[in-house]
């Protein structure tokens, strides 16, 4: 354990002690019941433990729901209960509980396991090499063409993994280029990465925090469908991938006259790999537009994949742990610490609190 991690460890433990033993009436909150003084003081520790990553972030997530479990669900320990018109009413346990299996975390799910299948039959490079040669050879115009392809996989696949298919794409770009043509090596490698983030805004499950506000959205009443979302968001992307694509391509401009690209491979046309072009396509198609022309909810539509690549044998127990489980657990973890701060009337308790 480095000494960051031990001074985050005293750090947290103090002030969540602190939080949690104070009397209730220390917080200046009118009616702050026992639990909902818990609910802070866990809410204490979970951001002190993801700010100082004393222990990794998916790990603090699994610590606090259980940690909810035992002191401030109907299923606590014992001598943690107490008259409930002091103490407050607990949240069921399989309220959250169910934070893991919640709707919008197998929405989550549902794109990790397209993505998979993507790039286990090498959907996701045909497509790079099919679309970046449209954009002809000229320095600026590839960097553009690796911008946009980049951007499109990471509306549907995660970022991290969009980018590091694309980099090793690139790296033979990269190894053609003349040493002395260094601005343009840098420009196109720092493409990579800002059109992966910036093409995660595109859809819903493009990067997790896209995610959490839907499923927020929806507990208030405003539901967001796919297409909803793309309508507003993709214009968003465009404008930001414009201004980014001007920006590096003027700082870091090649000194070359044109880019030779050659991305070696070929379709595959096995059944499954045919399986996985006709899954991926239909599901894209239903995210889109499946809510509004056959009323099929995005949620649903992201378990298509999961059952269609289970059918064609695609999706096997190897690929179970390709998944981002970590991913899942973090924001499950915050989906249950929601769940502790709403159930629990602290959200509407603090908000009165404040002096509008």
């Amino acid at each position: 354990m480095t000494k960051k991690q031990i001074i985050g460890w005293i750090v947290t433990i103090v002030l969540t002690l602190f939080c949690w033993c104070v009397p209730t009436d220390f917080f200046g909150i009118e009616g702050l019941t026992v639990i909902q003084q818990r609910i802070i003081a866990l809410f204490v520790f979970s951001a002190c433990m993801w700010i100082c990553e004393a222990i990794p972030i998916w790990a603090t997530s699994v610590v606090i729901m259980v940690l909810m479990l035992l002191t401030t669900s109907d299923s606590m320990f014992g001598f943690m209960k107490g008259d409930p018109a002091i103490y407050g009413e607990p949240i069921s346990y399989k309220t959250i509980m169910a934070a893991f299996a919640d709707p919008t975390v197998m929405l989550f799910m549902g794109g990790f396991v397209l993505a998979i299948g993507a790039t286990k039959y090498k959907l996701d490079a045909n497509l790079a090499r099919c679309v970046i040669g449209l954009f002809g050879k000229k320095p600026k115009m590839v960097m553009l063409g690796f911008i946009l392809i980049t951007a499109v996989l990471s509306m549907f696949m995660s970022n991290t993994a969009t980018a590091a298919m694309m980099m090793a794409i690139l790296v033979p770009v990269l190894g053609s280029l003349p040493e002395s043509d260094n601005k343009g090596k840098v420009g196109l490698a720092l493409a990579i990465p800002v059109a992966a983030n910036v093409g995660g805004i595109g859809t819903p499950i493009g990067t997790p925090p896209n995610v959490v506000a839907v499923k927020y959205l929806t507990e208030m009443g405003i539901e967001v469908g796919f297409l909803n979302w793309m309508m507003v968001m993709v214009p968003f992307m465009l404008i930001i991938l414009f201004i980014a694509w001007t920006f590096l391509s003027s700082v870091f401009k090649s000194n070359q006259n044109e880019i030779i690209i050659k991305i070696d491979g070929s379709w595959d046309k096995s059944p499954k790999a045919i399986a996985v072009y006709i899954t991926f396509v239909i599901t894209i198609l239903l995210w889109i537009f499946g809510k509004d022309l056959l009323g099929v909810n995005a949620n649903v539509v992201a378990l298509i994949p999961f059952a269609a690549f289970c059918i064609f044998g695609v999706f096997e127990k190897k690929d179970l742990a390709k998944i981002d489980w970590d991913v899942l657990w973090l924001v499950a973890g915050g989906f249950a610490l929601g769940v502790g701060i709403n159930q629990t009337h602290l959200a509407e308790l603090l908000v009165n609190t404040i002096p509008f």
